[in-house]
């Protein structure tokens, strides 16, 4: 997969400090008010993905197991927002940071 080959190589060439900072921005708004309110708009379908494998992949490549716990749940909230039809300025900006093998902040 094209898409996860980009991540993969972006999370490689990150350090645990640059994760930290990276995370912490998530955390802030506008990121943080956005995320939350996609996810209350998809709370409400019961579809989930296997993130199992996706998870082990990035954990080997960051060994920085909360970034890839974020980003797990950055791939499940876009494909429960697809499942329902959702679009927004904000999902456009997920896929597109995914797309180019980045983490969303």
């Amino acid at each position: 997969m094209v898409i996860m080959d980009k991540l993969l190589e972006t999370l490689e060439s990150i350090n645990s400090d640059e994760l930290d900072k990276l995370l912490d921005q998530r955390d802030e708004d506008p990121f943080d008010s956005a995320w939350i309110n996609l996810n209350q708009k998809v709370s409400k379908i019961n579809v989930s993905i296997d993130n199992k494998d996706l998870f082990i992949k990035l954990s080997s490549a960051t060994n920085h197991h909360e970034v890839c716990s974020y980003i797990a749940d950055d791939l499940e909230l876009i494909n429960k927002a697809e499942t329902l039809g959702i679009e927004s300025e904000f999902l456009g900006y997920l896929k597109q940071c995914y797309e180019q093998g980045e983490v969303p902040n």
